[in-house]
């Protein structure tokens, strides 16, 4: 019969179960024979090997079959994930981060040049020594987090 998901170890890809469990119906068709792909535990010629599970392995069954070598697979596309990196915000150079209200309610204000998209980190201030200058004290700079352009991972497949 079909196989519990995980029971065969994944390919040098990383994947497994992807075919020979059982023939996949494919979704779309006007006719009433709709389009199977991969290939199913029953088509082996010794029940160890699957001989029809080819990458191109097609075939066509009525709509209205059911047999337990035929099937089909849910997938859900795995949620993106935001990256962001650290950068330094001078208020010198780059303006104000964020304008307070009466109200303490911070508003970010888009920087030329810098995307609008961070937030501010207030407790992770870093602390500089000043080079030359020896009066005593530290200058502190405020750090942001940026979000990191798109990339595409391979485990978001």
């Amino acid at each position: 019969g079909t196989s519990p998901v995980k029971t065969y170890p994944p390919n040098e890809f990383g994947f497994c179960d992807l075919t020979g469990n059982v023939w996949e119906w494919m979704r779309g068709g006007k006719h009433k024979t709709r389009i199977v792909r991969g290939a199913s535990y029953v088509d082996s010629l010794d029940g160890s090997f699957n001989h029809a599970a080819t990458l191109g392995a097609r075939s066509t069954l009525h709509g209205t079959t059911s047999t337990g070598n035929v099937g089909f697979r849910c997938v859900k596309s795995p949620q993106r994930r935001t990256e962001y990196h650290w950068v330094y915000h001078d208020e010198e150079t780059h303006g104000q981060l964020a304008v307070e209200d009466k109200y303490g309610k911070k508003d970010m204000i888009p920087q030329q040049g810098w995307e609008d998209q961070f937030e501010v980190d207030e407790d992770d201030d870093d602390e500089f020594e000043p080079g030359d200058d020896s009066d005593g004290y530290t200058e502190q700079k405020k750090k942001r987090k940026v979000v990191k352009p798109r990339t595409r991972r391979s485990n978001e497949l």
